[in-house]
């Protein structure tokens, strides 16, 4: 599995995926700025909160990550098998599924460690522009980070499991538009969950119940699809 992983990195071309992150987490940045100063100029405003800012970062985040790891899905493996390009990697004496899970392992290790990055910038700076240019409502104090960490835990966590999703359903019908539509529907899905919750986040039940069936439907396209071509 190691060499595996070894192999699907070159392949991965890390250097340029580093940068897109980075240059996602400073669009947020750029986002988040625009917000903030709108609602800080608007006399009809009230100035944006640090709770509602830090719901905003994990909007933000949930939203450019899934949907970038549906299109890394949709360039490493589905159009693979779209274009029948999978055939050339099969001829290798490799284990067929190993590779197949060498390719998800990245996606989702490089969806939360992105978010992860994403969750401690953006965070850091409306902490740093609130001291600066006092432009939130209310004033930061630790005890935020008490409800900040579980909420940003839970959504990484969640996000890197729902980033399988586009490639359970793009196997089904080898669509890469398929792959992309189900990052969209599947952040829509999980907004309309947690804004039913007091948390505005999973409950610890809700998250293994969307890691079991998860694994469910990732055991089957494991066992019926990844080594039909055609």
């Amino acid at each position: 599995m190691a060499h595996l992983l070894r192999l699907e990195l070159t392949k991965f071309k890390l250097g340029r995926n580093i940068a897109i992150a980075i240059g996602a987490i400073i669009f947020s940045i750029l986002f988040i700025t625009v917000s903030l100063v709108d609602s800080m100029t608007d006399p009809e405003q009230t100035k944006d909160t640090f709770e509602s800012t830090f719901l905003v970062i994990g909007l933000l985040m949930s939203f450019i990550f899934l949907v970038y790891s549906s299109v890394l899905t949709s360039r490493l493996l589905i159009g693979e098998y779209n274009q029948k390009t999978i055939t050339i990697l099969f001829s290798y004496p490799l284990n067929r599924k190993l590779l197949i899970a060498s390719k998800l392992v990245l996606i989702v290790i490089y969806t939360g460690i992105s978010m992860l990055a994403g969750y401690i910038c953006c965070c850091g700076y409306i902490i740093a522009v609130d001291r600066t240019f006092n432009m939130l409502g209310g004033s930061f104090h630790l005890s935020l980070l008490r409800t900040w960490i579980p909420m940003a835990v839970s959504c990484i966590v969640v996000c890197m499991i729902l980033s399988l999703w586009p490639f359970i359903t793009g196997m089904i019908r080898k669509s890469v538009p398929v792959t992309i539509v189900t990052s969209l529907l599947v952040i829509v899905l999980r907004q309309v969950l947690i804004t039913r919750n007091v948390s505005n986040r999973e409950s610890l039940a809700q998250v293994i119940l969307i890691a079991v069936v998860t694994a469910v439907f990732l055991g089957i396209i494991f066992k019926k699809k990844i080594l039909e071509l055609y």
